[in-house]
């Protein structure tokens, strides 16, 4: 990714390791947005990351991330600086495309995958070619590397124990102690990260059907909760609940000193 160029006007194709990701959202009456933070093998040292902007006219048209350490393969996108990172914009109305893969064995919702295919993607069909593979494997080494080796998905999340000084939005890394069924629509999950703090968080099943009691999750764009009597997390429409790759050293390092 650090080697698309700035001055061509041909579109990018690439691959990314996805870091971060928004749920989609609606932004107006006919625009629905997904933001990603993506990595790779020349792209990722001292925070460094590009951001992908994906556009859709419609909700199902863009990819909804529930894992991190996973695969996006992305056609026909434009790239630009954005606030000194590159970000690449896909429009899913201009033939712009895309594929997620699983870097684990099983997709975010533990169904068994095929390694060369991809477990989402947009539109009726989903081609691969030779090299496709090849990229994959490589790729999928790298990201289990990265993720073993770093504190991926740790930057700029917030102790829940400062939770309540924050202003605005913040993001959280915590472990899933119990998830508590409030409705047919609704969960509750009690959380601990490892300063000891215990915070609730509704979760709608229908759009985090992945998260499991003893999940380590990266919970993107919470607000604390000032008017409730216990504390709270509250997620916008645009929040999203992650899990990570099997082979990450945060979801181990928080798992292991969380206690039940």
């Amino acid at each position: 990714m650090s080697k698309a160029s700035l001055t061509s006007s041909e579109p990018c194709h690439f691959y990314g390791v996805i870091v971060d990701a928004t749920f989609p959202y609606k932004v107006n009456s006919d625009r629905f947005i997904c933001s990603l933070k993506v990595v790779d093998p020349t792209l990722h040292q001292k925070n460094a990351y590009a951001t992908v902007v994906i556009y859709a006219n419609k909700f199902e048209d863009l990819p909804i991330v529930h894992r991190l350490g996973d695969i996006i393969r992305v056609h026909r996108a434009s790239m630009r600086i954005y606030q000194n990172k590159r970000q690449f914009n896909v429009n899913m109305f201009y033939q712009s495309s895309y594929a997620l893969f699983s870097t684990d064995k099983t997709s975010p919702l533990g169904h068994a995958v095929n390694s060369d295919a991809p477990y989402a993607f947009s539109g009726k069909r989903s081609t691969l070619e030779r090299q496709d593979i090849a990229i994959l494997s490589t790729l999928r080494k790298w990201s289990n590397n990265f993720f073993a080796s770093s504190m991926v998905g740790a930057d700029k999340s917030v102790e829940l124990k400062k939770a309540s000084k924050q202003q605005g939005d913040f993001d959280v890394v915590a472990k899933v102690l119990q998830v508590f069924e409030l409705d047919e629509y609704t969960n509750e999950l009690k959380l601990r990260d490892n300063s000891g703090e215990t915070f609730y968080t509704l979760a709608l099943k229908l759009k985090f059907p992945h998260v499991r009691q003893g999940s380590v999750v990266r919970i993107r764009s919470a607000t604390y909760d000032e008017t409730s009597s216990k504390k709270v997390l509250v997620l916008q429409h645009y929040s999203n609940i992650m899990t990570f790759i099997s082979s990450s050293k945060l979801a181990a390092a928080v798992s292991s000193k969380v206690s039940d």
